[in-house]
């Protein structure tokens, strides 16, 4: 999709903004998180959902990271927290950061572990809804076909 509105964009001589962002204006700027937001809660409603803030996709990945992986320090780093963070929140005053910059490689090879097997889970999870839905749309046209013969 991004490519396309590159296209469009330069065939109208417009600015197009390569931020690779997953959301985003069709000129690929920012688009602000609350408009996100409002529009995520009009989808919910529109599809029959129960209501949830967007925000709490958030915390079930977090959740879903760290059952999958027990790794809850590095699933943190993943969603922006960071030891100092952790710290002010339990009320240490500690230089954390100078600390665990000597492991800064080991933690990144941790996220990508972490999100390699959340990633993973998610297409497992996927592909046996993806067949599951195929299996029942099989089943629907073999029951009319056979009331068809019937008839």
């Amino acid at each position: 999709m991004r490519e396309a509105q590159k296209e469009q964009a330069e065939k109208e001589s417009k600015v197009y903004y390569d931020n690779d962002l997953v959301v985003a204006k069709p000129d690929g700027a920012p688009i602000s998180a609350t408009w996100v937001s409002s529009q995520f809660g009009k989808m919910l409603e529109e599809l029959e959902m129960p209501h949830i803030r967007f925000h709490d996709l958030r915390h079930t990945a977090a959740t879903n990271m760290q059952q999958l992986t027990g790794d809850f320090y590095t699933v943190g780093e993943v969603l922006g927290h960071t030891l100092a963070d952790i710290g002010v929140s339990l009320g240490l005053s500690m230089n954390f950061e100078a600390v665990t910059t000597r492991y800064v490689d080991v933690r990144l090879e941790c996220k990508k572990e972490v999100l390699e097997a959340y990633h993973g889970a998610l297409e497992k999870a996927d592909s046996a809804q993806t067949k599951e839905t195929a299996a029942k749309k099989e089943k629907n046209t073999a029951k009319k076909k056979h009331k068809e013969m019937e008839i």
